[in-house]
């Protein structure tokens, strides 16, 4: 199996961390050369290191805003969250930073192995509210990560499992975040390098930084001058309403750091008319949102929902591209799986990397035929516009 590395992006020592693809492979670490020296034996012979692991499993409870208004409390595992191991190689001084990695995407769980020669003292974990290529932080003033400590072992001398861990109760929601994002990153349609986009150099990929605290009381946006998604304490409840804002950063990164000349876009609304930058870059977000959690609607924090899906007959539905609903429903038709577009959104965002658009229209008559292989402006592509009230 192949190992990627990752370059680390936050505080701590500048060692990269790793994670070994597959569906159910465990985290491979890269240990440092020289942090552990072989302690000589009586006998004059060195002593051999061995491998002193903490594994468990990394889980947090989270308001399900997609299961409905009553929001059941479901419990989760962390998928792709940062860890790093800490404790003393000797008697005396303090904990220092062994080595770290993520949780493994398919169900939480974490392998954190250190060679030593003798056993480890004051050993535990530290879980921080970053992935690979995505982070939360508790302010656009206070800008360090959420944090907290597994139960410290006085002297560990061999591999021992510490069972399931739950992130405390009162920084979940930023757990929530750095697990539902995985969804988005997963399908972000860039097999160059394992950043966001094309227009990112490996060994310094660009971070999505979410500004989340549980007292927070405004938010919901994407702040196009930190670049920030700001969210308040609620809103993670949503997977939808995470994805929608991460979509709004996807979009600028996409244009190569450049975004739409948005007008009339505040407030907007799925069903009702805006503007055209205002539908392309919102039904651009919606879309984002549905197609990584495969469904065609979108979901509020209170577990309210409006579905996407629209035809020339939906009541209450404004019409045209100026509809944030039209122009999403119409960009999750040409990724379905009986799409014209080859049964993704590959073709579509490797386009977008290439050529940005100022609205639908552009992205329709002037970009997808621009596509090599062109991307159809004709056939299904034209009915599915048509059925949602678009033509040009």
């Amino acid at each position: 199996m192949t190992t990627h590395l990752f370059p680390r992006f936050t505080d701590g020592p500048d060692i990269p961390r790793v994670r070994r693809a597959g569906r159910r492979a465990a985290v491979a670490l890269l240990l440092v050369a020289g942090l552990f020296a072989a302690v000589p034996a009586t006998t004059g012979e060195a002593v051999a290191a061995t491998s002193i692991c903490l594994n468990g499993k990394l889980v947090f409870d989270h308001a399900d805003a997609e299961g409905g208004t009553a929001k059941p409390v479901v419990t989760l595992p962390a998928r792709g969250a940062a860890w790093d191991l800490w404790g003393r190689t000797g008697s005396t001084g303090s904990s220092q930073w062994l080595t770290g990695s993520t949780t493994w995407t398919d169900d939480g769980h974490f392998n954190a192995c250190y060679d030593a020669a003798a056993p480890l003292q004051d050993v535990f974990i530290r879980f921080r509210s970053t992935s690979w290529l995505w982070q939360v932080i508790k302010s656009t003033t206070d800008q360090s990560q959420y944090s907290f400590d597994t139960t410290h072992i006085a002297s560990l001398g061999a591999s021992q499992d510490i069972g399931t861990v739950k992130v405390p109760a009162e920084m979940q929601r930023a757990w929530s975040i750095i697990d539902t994002v995985n969804q988005l990153w997963s399908k972000r349609a860039n097999p160059s390098t394992e950043c966001w986009t094309r227009h990112q150099v490996w060994g310094a990929c660009d971070m999505l930084t979410y500004v989340w605290s549980q007292n927070a009381a405004s938010g919901g946006y994407w702040d196009p001058g930190t670049k920030y998604v700001i969210m308040n304490g609620n809103q993670p409840d949503s997977r939808h309403f995470i994805l929608h804002e991460a979509g709004h950063w996807f979009m600028w990164r996409l244009y190569n750091r450049s975004f739409p000349a948005v007008t009339n876009c505040n407030p907007h609304y799925i069903t009702k008319a805006s503007s055209t930058s205002c539908a392309w870059t919102e039904g651009f977000a919606d879309a984002v949102a549905a197609y990584s959690m495969g469904d065609y609607r979108y979901v509020y924090d209170d577990g309210n929902e409006t579905s996407i899906a629209n035809d020339k007959n939906s009541a209450g539905w404004d019409q045209g591209d100026t509809v944030q609903g039209r122009v999403g429903a119409s960009l999750l038709d040409f990724w379905a799986v009986n799409g014209p577009d080859g049964g993704n959104w590959n073709r579509d965002i490797d386009l977008m990397s290439r050529q940005s658009s100022q609205d639908f229209k552009d992205y329709f008559t002037v970009a997808r035929p621009s596509a090599v292989p062109a991307l159809s402006t004709t056939g299904t592509a034209k009915t599915i516009i048509d059925g949602h009230t678009i033509t040009y």
